[in-house]
């Protein structure tokens, strides 16, 4: 007698198929594998825009100081290069090379009244200061050079006296903690990127 054979079919009349154990196991592997690169790729992209935006948003605030302080030197009557300390602007003496941590602006013809703009740099805060009116503001932070302010001749020249048209030279230098990559505790070094901005200008000419 013969044994009888049995076998599972559709209702198309084709055998039934599965995954085998080692299939699955290469699929899910492989799967896993393409999730993990996707992540990585995303945690890369947001590391290098926020390095960026850090980058963006640390001399923001210092392109917009050279903006604000160039239109003023622009259309001004008198500007004088000195040092600000202890509350008190002091022009730079005659003789001396006019260079200073500040700048005295005098929009109108009187250059001995009490309407001027300062604007000055904050050894302690590390910060462009600007005082208007009595009031002081701060307009740019993270500045760690003293000397911003040099009055110059057209050829660049530093001058040692007061002219009535000079070019005033202003230079910041910046330091700025570089997130993300910055890191705290032990060699510091290269958690910090330093640069600066620097631009000429002098006052339009009066007829």
């Amino acid at each position: 007698m013969k044994p009888s054979t049995f076998s599972m079919r559709k209702s198309g009349g084709r055998h039934r198929a599965g995954f085998t154990l080692a299939e699955l196991m290469v699929t899910m592997m492989v799967f896993t594998l393409i999730i993990a690169a996707m992540v990585a790729l995303q945690i890369f992209g947001l590391r290098i825009y926020t390095l960026a935006a850090t980058k963006l948003m640390a001399s923001q605030t210092g392109r917009q100081t050279l903006g604000d302080i160039r239109d003023k030197l622009r259309s001004c009557k008198t500007v004088y290069v000195g040092i600000y300390t202890n509350s008190q602007f002091s022009q730079i003496a005659t003789g001396s090379p006019q260079i200073g941590n500040a700048v005295q602006i005098f929009p109108t013809k009187d250059a001995t009244g009490s309407n001027y703009i300062v604007f000055y740099e904050d050894p302690v805060n590390t910060n462009i200061c600007m005082i208007t009116n009595g009031l002081q503001t701060v307009t740019a932070n993270f500045v760690t050079n003293f000397y911003c302010f040099q009055a110059e001749d057209y050829q660049g020249n530093v001058l040692t006296n007061y002219q009535n048209n000079p070019v005033i030279k202003m230079t910041m230098s910046f330091v700025q903690w570089e997130y993300p990559i910055g890191y705290v505790g032990g060699n510091t070094v290269n958690a910090y990127d330093f640069y600066y901005l620097r631009t000429r200008v002098t006052r339009r000419s009066k007829f």
